[in-house]
Order: structure tokens, then sequence, then C-alpha cells
């Protein structure tokens, strides 16, 4: 990090152009990859099976179950 009283240099135009154009061939490395035709699209159906209360209270214990069900707190308004 630079101390306040030591003057900063910054690269002349044409390193600044070649960074840049190093950095955009990085991104267009990466974009133009491609996918093997078998390879599916994102999966957006659900993940795994809703849970009964009786799976939860057994993870998370009868007293923890009861703890967040009875709960009188109200949701976050951005959760």
């Amino acid at each position: 990090m630079a101390k306040e009283s030591e003057p900063t240099s910054f690269p002349s135009r044409e390193e600044r152009e070649e960074i840049g154009r190093r950095t955009n061939a990085g991104f267009a490395r990466v974009e133009r990859t491609e996918v093997e035709a078998s390879a599916g699209g994102i999966p957006t159906g659900p993940v795994a099976q809703e849970l009964s209360e009786e799976e939860i209270r057994r993870r998370v214990g009868s007293g923890n179950f009861e703890a967040a069900k009875n709960d009188l707190q109200t949701g976050s308004i951005n959760s």
C-alpha cells in the first residue's frame, strides 16, 4: 500500500490498453467454453422431498422444534 507522501504513478496508455486486452481475452476464454451435447440445463425442480414435522423434530430435537414453533418474533421483511 502506497504511503500518502509517495507520488502515485499510473501506467501509460499503452500499458492500460494491454491490461484491458488481456482482461478481455480472459473473459472471452471463459465465456466461449463449449458444453457437451449430453449436458443438461440447470436443474430447477425441487432438490429434496419436503420434511414432515416428525422428521424435523427428530433432526433438530424436540426442545428446539417447540421453541422455534412457538417463537413470537416476526420474520424479517428482507428474508
